[in-house]
């Protein structure tokens, strides 16, 4: 499938992402190693991956690290255009 990239970036952005939704401390070392390596190309990718960094920060009470994950990840899905970020970023936005 073309739009299915299968590497170890993407992986540990998939596992962070589950970690962060069950609000799992293990998180932010998965999505900060997936950050280091994501694609600059792949947009709507960083944008959900710094939404499931801003909900690990909160996990964790550190609302000014969630708060500058938020702003860059609103940037990203306005310029993609993403509606579904778009509304995940007002909700983390409404926990800070």
């Amino acid at each position: 499938m073309l739009s299915i990239f299968l590497n170890g970036g993407h992986l540990a952005r998939w596992r962070g992402n589950a970690l962060a939704l069950l609000g799992d401390g293990d998180a932010l070392s998965s999505l900060y190693e997936a950050l280091d390596s994501v694609d600059p190309t792949f947009i709507r990718a960083t944008s959900g991956l710094r939404c499931d960094l801003a909900q690990a920060h909160l996990a964790r009470e550190e609302h000014a690290e969630a708060q500058v994950h938020l702003q860059q990840a609103r940037l990203l899905a306005n310029r993609n255009g993403s509606v579904r970020y778009r509304r995940r970023i007002e909700q983390l936005t409404q926990k800070l």
